[in-house]
């Protein structure tokens, strides 16, 4: 993909404990791919230029300096051997991030859990970036990190934007030595693993699957291993599980992903899990992943938008 190109990784931070998050995220990732980290914290000019210049024991200048001071730190503590720049910049945050989107590999951005609700609420920055950013965008959700799996999780369902994000995690699998579990979800049916001899839903009651259903899952299950076959060619490396579930797509995507240090979704997907980007099946795979998100738009074709 055309974002590959690019040498490093932009986080945006604003001295939350969510962007801390994103930054101890940010940092390993470029460290996985080789890539440079580029630390941005964006002051919008309202909130600039409306406080007091003078204010009793607060400067905004040297506010903004501790905000993107801790975030370097931080970074360098945690990965030594990468490249940190950290910058602060007077603008508004979404067109701050979007222009750096333009020159970046990826974009990560924290999110901040609601304990009351057990989810993970993105504020309107996060959405807007999810929509127009130039490169892949990742969401790191304010929970502590469990312990590294080494697998990732792939949302697939035949669009473009699902082909993208298979070809994302590929790079992505390749990059951390991990595992690749690719994931189609069809209503209605039920799920399997592929490769299994029985359909949990009904084995061990005596009914066996009606002959239309089994027609339909054996189309499903050929479509999921045709989409990964053509990427897994590119990559014979990474280790590959393909599963079908049924269910509602963002509750089975996020339950599979229990044990996955990443999940990778297409932005505009066609059907299935994926959807329009601000619906609520995307919304909810971001604000309820037990891991971080990764969502990935097709390339634009030139002069477009």
């Amino acid at each position: 993909m055309g974002q590959g190109t690019h040498a490093h990784v932009v986080v945006a931070v604003n001295g939350s404990p969510a962007s801390e998050r994103a930054v101890g995220w940010a940092s390993g990732e470029a460290r996985r791919r080789g890539h440079g980290l580029r630390i941005v914290y964006a002051l919008g000019w309202p909130l600039y230029r409306s406080l007091p210049l003078g204010l009793p024991g607060f400067n905004l200048d040297e506010s903004a300096l501790r905000i993107v001071g801790s975030a370097r730190r931080r970074a360098v503590e945690l990965e030594p051997d990468v490249t940190v720049e950290a910058v602060d910049v007077i603008g508004d945050p979404e067109t701050v991030l979007l222009l750096e989107s333009q020159s970046a590999s990826m974009l990560v951005l924290g999110a901040h859990h609601r304990k009351a609700l057990d989810a993970v609420l993105p504020a309107s920055t996060v959405l807007e970036m999810l929509a127009s950013a130039a490169c892949p965008v990742v969401v790191v959700p304010d929970r502590p990190p469990e312990a590294a799996t080494d697998r990732i999780l792939v949302g697939v369902d035949g669009s473009e934007t699902s082909r993208a994000a298979l070809e994302w995690a590929f790079s992505a699998a390749d990059a951390r030595e991990a595992a690749l579990r690719a994931v189609t979800v069809r209503e209605n049916t039920a799920w399997w693993r592929s490769g299994a001899s029985e359909d949990p839903s009904w084995a061990g009651n005596g009914k066996q699957p009606k002959p239309g259903k089994v027609e339909e899952r054996r189309a499903y299950c050929e479509a999921l291993s045709t989409a990964v076959a053509d990427e897994h060619a590119r990559w014979p490396q990474v280790q590959v599980e393909e599963v079908v579930a049924t269910g509602h797509p963002a509750r089975v995507l996020c339950t599979s992903a229990r044990d996955c240090d990443l999940m990778v979704v297409g932005s505009h997907g066609c059907g299935g899990f994926a959807g329009m980007l601000l619906g609520s099946v995307s919304q909810n795979v971001i604000s309820h992943s037990p891991c971080p998100v990764a969502v990935i738009r097709p390339p634009r074709p030139l002069g477009a938008a």
